[in-house]
């Protein structure tokens, strides 16, 4: 008699090429979850011997975190992910900005959690103004400089494009922010871990981390708020996070997203220029079989170890990525969070890219495992599948 195969695909038949988009969880970090799911289920602010030992052992996880990014405790605000960070600090700092402030300036190239926000913010009376990038993707100062002004409450740019990796100056910006009064407030999602991440270094009085993105669960994330900040809450109904964040709190997901920030910085100076001379030989390799056919975004600017951003020229992305993903290997489609996935970028439209070359992107980042080996066959399928595309032989 028939029999129905129902096995799904495991993870060892693929090279993830997608990190950008999601990390693997840590083992570490998911022993630490166990750990705290199973000793420190009692609710901190209960008044009884085991909710103080969750007390102390919350108190001690702000710490931790705060020591990752140099901050104080009381600085760090346990969030659900990178989304909601991004709305807390625009809307909760546009809410305290007083009537002489209004406004908001933010670049076009900033992630769905910060556009969005932005635009809806600005059906409620908030004035938004955009900054422009350069073809290269990296915000453009003079330019910035024009729309900061007295009556701008905060600025938001991104420490790196989650698309492109382009690293953005944001000391500078925070300057510029400064110097009109102003607050700056920094999605730093894709570059924690990658780089150095010290928001009291570079400028900004308010920063966005997401869990996943490093190693850790999904789901988790914080918010870096400087102590000097006034901000309204987005959640309310207790005084937990400081007052800015009401809900019991996840003892379990913010142990296990702690623990992947201290693994992630342990390890970043030894594990990421070498996943960077593997990303820069694959598109050495891409751009001998191709050249003129391709195109790499970004690649003329200061970008974050791990991604590729390339346009193949003539065909679209989204059917080189399902050729690839038959062959092994999972890539993008720039954005995992963008509203249409299959729309083109706004980035790479930001960054002047028509739309027929814009939707001939895909969106490669590699994890801190990737080989050399792995990345070589990566472009030999890339040039091989843009040829049969293409009908060039």
């Amino acid at each position: 008699m028939p029999t129905t195969d129902n096995r799904q695909p495991t993870t060892k038949q693929y090279v993830y090429c997608d990190y950008a988009a999601g990390a693997p969880c840590r083992r570490e970090a998911l022993a630490e979850i166990e750990k705290y799911a199973l000793e420190q289920y009692s609710n901190p602010g209960a008044h009884h011997p085991l909710a103080y030992i969750a007390k102390r052992h919350l108190e001690e996880l702000h710490k931790r975190a705060g020591a990752c990014i140099g901050a104080d405790p009381r600085e760090v605000i346990f969030t659900s992910g990178g989304t909601e960070g991004d709305a807390l600090a625009l809307r909760g700092m546009l809410a305290n900005a007083g009537p002489e402030r209004r406004e908001l300036v933010i670049s076009k190239i900033e992630h769905h959690a910060v556009l969005l926000e932005a635009e809806r913010l600005e059906r409620e009376g908030v004035r938004v103004h955009y900054a422009p990038v350069n073809t290269d993707g990296v915000l453009d100062l003079a330019e910035l400089r024009k729309l900061v002004g007295d009556r701008t409450a905060l600025v938001s740019v991104m420490y790196a494009n989650n698309e492109t990796g382009v690293i953005q100056p944001v000391a500078e910006v925070a300057k510029i922010t400064h110097a009109a009064g102003a607050k700056f407030h920094c999605d730093a999602v894709q570059a924690y871990g990658k780089v150095q991440l010290r928001p009291k270094e570079f400028g900004a009085d308010l920063m966005t981390l997401a869990s996943a993105k490093f190693g850790g669960p999904k789901g988790m994330g914080l918010l870096y708020n400087d102590m000097t900040n006034r901000i309204t809450p987005l959640i309310v109904g207790g005084p937990q996070e400081w007052g800015f964040r009401a809900g019991t709190e996840d003892l379990p997901g913010m142990a296990g997203m702690v623990k992947a920030m201290e693994l992630a910085e342990a390890e970043r100076e030894k594990t990421w220029p070498r996943v960077a001379a593997v990303r820069d030989a694959m598109e050495a390799r891409i751009l001998e079989g191709l050249g003129k056919h391709v195109r790499i975004n970004g690649r003329g600017a200061p970008r974050l170890p791990n991604i590729s951003n390339i346009s193949f020229l003539e065909i679209e992305g989204q059917a080189l990525a399902i050729e690839l993903g038959e062959q092994g290997y999972c890539v993008g489609l720039g954005s995992a969070c963008a509203p249409g996935e299959t729309d083109p970028s706004h980035v790479l439209a930001a960054m002047g890219l028509s739309w027929e070359d814009a939707i001939g992107c895909i969106r490669i980042s590699f994890g801190p495992d990737i080989t050399a080996e792995q990345a070589n066959r990566l472009a030999d399928l890339c040039v091989a599948n843009y040829k049969h595309l293409r009908g060039l032989g």
